[in-house]
């Protein structure tokens, strides 16, 4: 699969990972983002990623981890931020039902999947992607897929 023929959606633990400098995963998110610039494909992510990656900034009340993620996931020319809309909840029941996903995995696969991702990044082990979408775990060989 060639991410160069689709969009490719990040799920939330790609903000998390990439935006609170997690080091075992720097070099290759590094990496990633930079062939996603050079090959000019376009990220997409849900309106539900902001909202489950400011969780435990509210908690700890880190204002600037708020600031940052909200800075950081908002649509841009290289990033798509779309809404959780009716057609994305009523294709996440599909989606659910299908892959026996937990709502808010079915919300993002449902999301990539009305955006026409053909890639979906994600270091959710349990996650699985449907027919037609490769499914990309950090660490992963993404340079096979061009």
């Amino acid at each position: 699969m060639d991410m160069r023929k689709g969009s490719v959606y990040f799920d939330t633990n790609v903000f998390i990972y990439a935006i609170e400098g997690h080091e075992s995963h720097y070099q290759w998110l590094s990496e990633l983002f930079q062939y996603i610039a050079s090959h000019q494909i376009m990220v997409v992510t849900s309106e539900l990623t902001l909202a489950e990656c400011l969780v435990k900034p509210v908690k700890d009340s880190n204002q600037a981890a708020v600031d940052g993620f909200k800075h950081h996931i908002q649509s841009s020319e290289s990033m798509q931020v779309c809404p959780v809309t009716r057609e994305v909840l009523i294709r996440s029941a599909h989606v659910r039902n299908e892959l026996n996903l937990k709502l808010p995995d079915a919300i993002h696969m449902a999301t990539a999947i009305e955006h026409g991702c053909l890639t979906f990044v994600s270091n959710d082990q349990k996650l699985r992607a449907p027919d037609g979408m490769f499914k990309l775990s950090i660490g992963d060989d993404f340079e096979q897929l061009s």
